[in-house]
């Protein structure tokens, strides 16, 4: 299902509560799990769609969604890429066999009633921020089903993470146990220190050392850029390079405000027949 939509059409209800998948990350760390992540390693579509509806019944027994879509990622030439070239480069592209399953799986989620949204150039990231946030804006549950830690700058926003392969809630506990920030420091953390998997810089020669020192004195970016001290040298490093800083911070912060155009009716789940 592909659609350029222009609002997300929501009513308050207190028994609303919408599960958004992050669709590839669930299939790819099953898949990794099932080739033991070697890149040569034949791939099992049968058994990998089985795994997946598994694991999607799994998740709709334990959530008890009202609604329920599973957001898949574009072909890449989106905002980011457009705005910084170096965004994810060399990453390896999707396996071949992979990405000829995919349309196969999401007909098998189809028929479990989990619907699927499919971008035609936007990230599965920006899309699931997005309704997050449109859910939670009328004060209705919602939770992201991912591993991906680039959400949980959406906690506190009220919006649930969910760890299916863990099989538990992030909480700021848990953010805070990984990067020693608060879940409304992340971006800024993210900021300073970059992000190698997807190629953001980060501020040069500044660490999470640097980091945690920066946001410990200042709380946050903005008010250590309004400083000024000589003699603090990480500060200085980091006033010196504010527009990296400026541009890590745009490439890591997830867009809420995608045009989408879906009506959540649309997404509504019902048992299918026969189960």
């Amino acid at each position: 299902m592909s659609r350029v939509i222009a609002s997300l059409k929501m009513t308050k209800r207190s028994d609303i509560h919408v599960v958004i998948i992050d669709a590839l990350n669930l299939i790819r760390r099953i898949d990794g799990a099932l080739r033991g992540y070697s890149k040569t390693a034949q791939l099992d579509g049968q058994q990998l769609i089985d795994l997946t509806v598994q694991a999607l019944n799994k998740l709709i027994k334990g959530h008890r969604p009202s609604h329920i879509m599973a957001v898949f990622d574009g072909d890449g030439d989106n905002w980011r890429k457009a705005f910084y070239p170096e965004y994810k480069a060399d990453r390896k592209p999707m396996a071949d066999d992979l990405k000829a399953l995919l349309p196969t799986l999401r007909e098998r989620w189809q028929a479990l009633g989990v619907a699927s949204i499919v971008p035609a150039h936007d990230e599965a990231d920006d899309i699931i921020a997005t309704i997050a946030h449109k859910v939670s804006q009328h004060k209705n549950q919602c939770t992201v089903i991912s591993t991906d830690s680039g959400f949980w700058q959406l906690i506190p926003q009220g919006i649930n993470i969910w760890d299916h392969f863990a099989g538990q809630w992030v909480h700021h506990e848990q953010v805070y146990r990984k990067f020693n920030v608060r879940p409304q420091q992340l971006l800024d953390y993210w900021a300073i220190v970059g992000q190698s998997g997807n190629k953001i810089p980060g501020v040069s020669g500044l660490g999470p050392k640097a980091a945690l020192t920066i946001l410990s004195e200042f709380g946050d970016l903005k008010t250590a850029f309004s400083h000024s001290d000589p003699d603090n040298k990480t500060l200085t490093k980091l006033l010196a390079a504010k527009e990296q800083a400026q541009i890590s911070y745009r490439l890591v912060l997830l867009k809420q405000d995608i045009a989408l155009g879906i009506n959540l009716r649309d997404y509504a789940y019902t048992v299918p027949t026969g189960n």
